[in-house]
């Protein structure tokens, strides 16, 4: 049990939990719901509003500081992607018994940022760390300019060509854009021996405290693994990956149903 010096600061926790559920919250309400005598609830709020974890809005109601906002993205910060991309995308691996790439990009390709091996996977030298990636051709370079904002996804699309790599390369402009539509629609990417005959691939995004996509992972195999009747349980695995390390990076928002078009 917390010491007596101890309650203003548990009494302070409940309050910015209680604020962060409600939005904002008016004294009067704060009184009422936390049975607080008025002058403790005073001098503990304006001690709150002096350390900027809480301020007042234009309706004298208060709300949450951006000194809880700047304390928790420090934290995230301080933690690597890596320690956060890790466990999940092993976890991916293993279960599907599949390779599992995470990627970004970098000097307008896609690169390929980490990537776990499961033991039942055929070992494979078609991909490693640190590899350039071409966006038209491959799944995770989709889903990574699948979420760029217009003005942006412009600038790529400027930058890019679409060259043959197999007879099932989108080399079409127009064609490309309704791809990355598509996937964007679908919230997951697919290369279906675009790239490299015999090889396909499937992608999520990540997104991060922002909202925004700098990230995807992929997982990669033969046309005899990703058919019909099973694409769906490695979609839903995928999907769980990707929604651990978002969550990871501080997202809170809501996620693409990815299960729900083809």
């Amino acid at each position: 049990m917390a010491g007596k010096g101890c309650t203003s600061l548990i009494r302070a926790d409940r309050i910015l939990t209680y604020i962060a559920h409600k939005g904002a919250a008016s004294f009067t309400q704060l009184k009422d719901d936390f049975e607080l005598p008025k002058s403790s609830l005073l001098n503990l709020l304006d001690t709150m509003v002096e350390c900027g974890l809480l301020v007042k809005n234009d309706a004298r109601q208060y709300q949450l500081g951006i000194k809880v906002y700047e304390l928790g993205c420090q934290s995230l910060h301080r933690r690597s992607l890596f320690e956060i991309s890790k466990r999940p995308m092993q976890e991916l691996a293993m279960q599907s018994g599949l390779i599992c790439h995470l990627g970004t990009i970098e000097d307008f390709h896609a690169i390929y940022l980490d990537k776990v091996e499961s033991p039942r996977s055929r070992p494979t030298e078609r991909s490693w760390v640190g590899k350039k990636l071409e966006f038209h051709v491959t799944a995770l370079g989709k889903v990574l300019l699948a979420w760029k904002p217009e003005g942006e996804l412009k600038l790529y699309l400027d930058e890019l060509r679409l060259v043959r790599r197999t007879p099932k390369t989108i080399t079409d402009r127009n064609l490309f854009v309704e791809e990355l539509a598509l996937t964007r629609q679908r919230g997951w990417g697919m290369d279906a021996e675009e790239s490299a005959d015999g090889a396909v691939c499937i992608s999520a995004p990540v997104f991060d405290l922002s909202g925004r996509v700098p990230y995807a992972v992929s997982l990669s195999a033969d046309p005899t693994i990703f058919t019909p009747d099973k694409l769906d349980g490695y979609l839903r695995m995928l999907a769980e990956c990707t929604e651990q390390i978002s969550r990871g990076l501080g997202y809170s928002g809501p996620l693409p149903q990815i299960l729900a078009l083809r």
